[in-house]
């Protein structure tokens, strides 16, 4: 069965940094969209982090209750000359809007016709062709909410897997790890390899955060993902 209902859990490996041709090539599509659902039940749904016309993020992590919220992305229309003033589940013609199939898992989720939630990927923009891997999400619930007039879509996820470590990497806010990726030139602060990068907190708990190749991080294997 496909993931549309909930029957399949999808297990990815977190690959950290990668190029715009390695994440397309994994996905098998061009980013165009912040929001993608997919066309066919054996392909995983994903969301794009990226800067709002205003040039900051929207995207909101509350490490007391876990849960990640996404900011729905704005749809545009012939009619309107653009952009919306508020954001749609649902075009004129009836066709669903890419906030329209999501929050519809939602609530298919929360009405137990889903068995289990919808699992979706997520990545961070840090640079031209530099993405941030963030890994696997459940998305738990969806609902509308207003912001200054507008009506806009929050999407609440909650990340899979993962020690305390890994998590505390992946939710660090994109704004931090874009100041840290351009403070270390994209490269392992140790050797200067920009292979298998991962950001990293100095030892004894302090707050500093580099980015390390694997053999920097203490592992033997090699490269990660």
């Amino acid at each position: 069965m496909s993931n549309f209902l909930g029957e399949v859990r999808v297990s990815r490996v977190a690959t950290s940094l990668m190029s715009t041709n390695e994440l397309m090539m994994r996905e098998g599509m061009n980013l165009q969209k912040g929001m993608n659902f997919p066309k066919h039940g054996e392909q995983l749904p994903f969301f794009l982090v990226l800067p709002s016309h205003e040039g900051g993020y929207s995207d909101e992590w509350d490490p007391a209750t876990g849960v990640y919220t996404f900011e729905g992305h704005d749809s545009t229309t012939v009619e309107a000359g653009g952009r919306t003033p508020d954001q749609l589940l649902m075009y004129a013609d009836g066709k669903m809007t890419e906030n329209g199939k999501f929050y519809r898992a939602a609530q298919e989720y929360k009405d137990g016709v889903r068995e289990t939630p919808l699992s979706i990927h997520v990545y961070e923009k840090l640079d031209p062709g530099v993405w941030y891997d963030k890994g696997l999400f459940d998305l738990l619930d969806a609902r509308a909410v207003s912001v200054e007039g507008r009506k806009i879509f929050k999407f609440d996820l909650k990340p899979v897997g993962g020690d305390a470590a890994d998590v505390d990497e992946r939710m660090m806010p994109v704004v931090v790890k874009i100041d840290i990726w351009q403070r270390d030139n994209g490269r392992c602060t140790e050797c200067g390899t920009q292979d298998g990068l991962r950001f990293v907190r100095d030892a004894q708990g302090a707050s500093r955060t580099h980015l390390l190749c694997p053999m920097h991080r203490g592992e033997a294997s090699g490269l990660l993902g």
